[in-house]
Formats: C-alpha cells, sequence, structure tokens
C-alpha cells in the first residue's frame, strides 16, 4: 500500500467523515443524543453508507472535541460529565462570558448595539409566548451578537468550545419554571448595560446571567438523576 496515500484520504472519504461528524455534533448538542448514550459504530456506517473508516475518524475528533468517549473493549458513549466537571465548566464559561460582555461594553459600535437590542426585543417576544425552542435560538442569536462586539475572536473561540461541551445540559435549564422570563429580564440588564458602555455591570450582570441559569440546569440534572437537591442559598 502506498504510504503517502494511506496517510492522506481522498477527498471523497474526508467530506463523508466531516459530514458524519457534523451531524453527530449536531444530534449531540440538540439533545438528541443524550449524555451517557451509547453510539453504534455499525449502524452509523449503515445509515451513511460509509465504511467503518470515515465513522472511526469522525468519532476521533468528537472525542477529541469532549462530546464522545471511546473506551476500549467497552463501547462509545456520548461523553456524561460528572457533577464535578459541569461545575467547573460553567465556573469557567462564566469567567469567559462575562470579559465577553465587559469587553462589548468598551467596544461595541452604535451599529452593534442596535442590533443586540434587536437580537433582546426577539428574545423577549418568545419568552412572552413562552416559546422554549424558540427562545433557546433567540439567546444564541443574541450571545453570538454579544461576542462579536467584543472584538476577541481568540476568547469568542474558547467561549464556543465550552458551550458546546455543555449544550446538551443547559437546555435542561429552561425546563424550570420561570426561567425563561428571568433569563430574559438577565438579557435586558446586560444588554442595557453594554449599549451605555458600563462594563463593570455588563460583566457583573452577565456573570449573574450565566450562574443562574447554571445553577437551574445542575439542580435538573441531579433531580432527573435521583439526587437531593439543596435549596441554593439566598444572596
Amino acid at each position: 500500500m502506498d504510504l503517502h496515500l494511506a496517510r492522506h484520504p481522498s477527498p471523497a472519504a474526508a467530506s463523508m467523515q466531516e459530514r458524519i461528524r457534523a451531524v453527530l455534533e449536531e444530534e449531540i448538542v440538540n439533545g438528541t443524543r443524550p449524555p451517557g448514550s451509547a453510539i453504534d459504530e455499525k449502524a452509523l456506517a449503515d445509515r451513511f453508507g460509509a465504511s467503518r473508516t470515515p465513522v472511526r475518524e469522525a468519532l476521533l475528533v468528537l472525542s477529541t472535541q469532549g462530546l464522545v468517549q471511546i473506551a476500549p473493549r467497552a463501547g462509545i458513549y456520548v461523553r456524561k460529565a460528572s457533577t464535578g466537571e459541569l461545575v467547573a465548566t460553567l465556573e469557567a464559561l462564566t469567567e469567559l462570558e462575562a470579559a465577553l460582555a465587559r469587553l462589548a461594553a468598551r467596544r461595541a459600535s452604535t451599529v452593534q448595539c442596535r442590533e443586540l437590542r434587536r437580537a433582546q426585543a426577539q428574545a423577549s417576544t418568545r419568552a412572552r409566548a413562552e416559546d422554549r425552542p424558540g427562545y433557546q435560538a433567540a439567546n444564541t442569536v443574541l450571545h453570538e451578537a454579544i461576542y462579536q462586539s467584543s472584538g476577541n475572536p481568540v476568547l469568542v473561540a474558547q467561549v464556543r468550545a465550552v458551550r458546546k461541551t455543555l449544550a446538551a445540559y443547559r437546555q435542561r435549564g429552561f425546563d424550570k419554571p420561570g426561567r425563561l422570563r428571568a433569563s430574559d429580564r438577565e438579557h435586558a440588564r446586560i444588554v442595557k448595560a453594554i449599549c451605555e458602555g458600563d462594563d463593570a455591570v455588563a460583566a457583573e450582570a452577565m456573570r449573574s446571567h450565566i450562574q443562574a441559569g447554571g445553577e437551574a440546569m445542575v439542580a435538573l440534572v441531579l433531580a432527573s438523576e435521583g439526587v437531593p437537591v439543596a435549596e441554593p442559598a439566598s444572596r
């Protein structure tokens, strides 16, 4: 076998690998494949009409992203984080998002503030309608607008990677009664502070927003696993 060809798959093989990876990533992120669920390599190969090679390569990439766990002789699973990992990852997300909100308050242009207010208004409409899927989509648009306003692509890449590992869990946070409306009010404070150029208030408002959503998420995850959850202390 030509070793050069073996190391560099054909464009068709690479394209199939990327297609499988993209579909699996979307299914993991949107919760179609929940944390801890098994992944059948053969079923994937049959589904995509592919050999096992591009399937394995796609799974390896997802493993390096922290979305898939490959356990030799035990199976392949959507990675399920421990409670400690969830808390630590949320802590990292909180600080990253706060930093981006602070930078957005310092750098957002008039045009960007107009876009932020528009995105926040759309999210608010979804919250009032109790439209959870619509609110989740609008929430993503709003946070992306904040990221763009920050002007720091390095931090943006980091926060997107962290959000991806938490996506399947974070959706659970909106199951908590009243969380949609509370999140919307938090967004309003964040956008107001950014567009007024108050970087300290913007950072703290974002920090509180991510912490509140994270607490709701962790409580629901633990409750679903039968773990008693203490009421958070008032702040």
